[in-house]
């Protein structure tokens, strides 16, 4: 079907897309660089005075938090740990250990900078029922040593420990805690925290085989990778610009789209297997509610086309642009939730092989979409009637 009534001037089409598919692209890059601003390789180099060696470390931080852990675990109970933290007079920053992914029942190392210091002191505390109660060094020394290892420069604290990961609670701890807040008017005991966050951490030894949340974790990954980043975008592109190939186009089309709708089926499946796995995790409930908000636009986008209307009734206009816009909302959402699902995941890999996806997709687009274009206004200025084939139509059937 051919565009009807006024025709739209083509260079103010041209530019509405480019603009929206910029606009795009430059908020997927804002939520990447936000959500991956917390480790830096150069942080860990400056504190470069720990007393083992950190190569092979694995960094791990929270949104929104200026705090990195890097750690390396060696053998069955040795923890070697560097803590990174910006921290200013009067006020500490603290890194819990917790068999419950709270507050209670955790044991902190915290750096304390009171007024008159030139630079913090670390220490070793353990939080009972939200009580934050002093422990000497000596109460600790069968799971910590070398905590005099720390460099205070341009305002961040570097401190290398080495922690006998078996002993330092009752149960073997799974979650980082971050947290800051003020210092007590003597500046010798921390005042309760103005913000914290959990963090699941992976303990276990170097080579050790994954457990059944990690599996799941990985197929959890995969399938929504695939589905929401692959399969569903190829679909839409196809919609986009092959109706030329009329009518392949369209069994192409609905081929993609049912696949990548089964795979993200099957990857909310295994995503609410793993919730008792991660509960207290900071960023998982905002996971949780995007994939719960692009899974009912996919919902609506299947229902769509079993109820779409004749395409001779007036109705039918306005069901494509439904169509066309919930999609595009929906894929935009998926790709947000992918990268904040990788970082709660820790997996930098998969950052980098997603992002390439992204970016070949995205190109694909921008380099059709200026073909479209300038097609579309060739054809304007030579004929007073456009090709449906030769442009891009909003009001095109799917």
């Amino acid at each position: 079907m051919g565009r009807t009534g006024g025709k739209r001037d083509g260079y103010s089409s041209c530019m509405l897309r480019f603009t929206a598919l910029y606009t795009i692209l430059a908020a997927l890059l804002m939520v990447r660089s936000t959500v991956y601003a917390q480790c830096d390789q150069q942080s860990l180099q400056l504190g470069a005075s720990a007393p083992f060696s950190t190569s092979g470390f694995t960094c791990q931080g929270a949104s929104g938090f200026p705090q990195q852990a890097w750690s390396r675990r060696n053998g069955t109970d040795t923890l070697e740990l560097v803590f990174i933290a910006p921290v200013t007079q009067g006020n500490w920053v603290g890194l819990g250990f917790s068999s419950t992914g709270k507050m209670a029942g955790s044991v902190a190392l915290i750096a304390l900078m009171n007024a008159s210091s030139t630079s913090p002191t670390p220490y070793w505390w353990r939080l009972d029922d939200h009580s934050i109660p002093p422990s000497s060094d000596a109460q600790y020394s069968s799971f910590s040593s070398n905590l005099n290892q720390s460099q205070y420069i341009d305002g961040t604290v570097y401190i290398s420990v080495v922690v006998n990961i078996t002993a330092i609670l009752p149960s073997t701890p799974d979650s980082f805690l971050f947290a800051y807040g003020p210092a007590s008017a003597s500046g010798s005991t921390p005042l309760q925290h103005t913000q914290e966050t959990s963090q699941v951490a992976n303990f276990a030894p170097a080579g050790t085989h994954l457990s059944t949340s990690d599996t799941k974790r990985g197929v959890h990954g995969i399938l929504n990778l695939l589905g929401w980043g692959v399969f569903l975008p190829i679909g839409a592109i196809i919609a986009r610009y092959c109706k030329v190939w009329d009518p392949t186009w369209f069994y192409l089309h609905i081929s993609f789209q049912v696949l990548g709708f089964i795979l993200i089926i099957a990857g909310l499946v295994t995503g609410l297997t793993l919730q008792d796995s991660y509960k207290g995790v900071s960023g998982l409930d905002s996971h949780r509610a995007l994939a719960i908000i692009v899974f009912i636009l996919a919902i609506l986008q299947m229902l769509a086309i079993v109820l779409r209307p004749k395409k001779d009734a007036k109705l039918r206009r306005y069901w494509n642009w439904y169509h066309h816009w919930v999609g595009r909302f929906a894929l935009v959402l998926a790709a947000v939730n992918l990268f904040v699902g990788i970082h709660l995941a820790k997996e930098n890999g998969w950052n980098v092989g997603y992002g390439i996806i992204l970016g070949l997709e995205i190109a694909s687009i921008l380099a059709l979409e200026t073909i479209s274009c300038i097609r579309g206004r060739n054809k304007e200025h030579s004929s007073p009637t456009m090709s449906p084939n030769l442009a891009p139509n909003y009001d095109n059937d799917v």
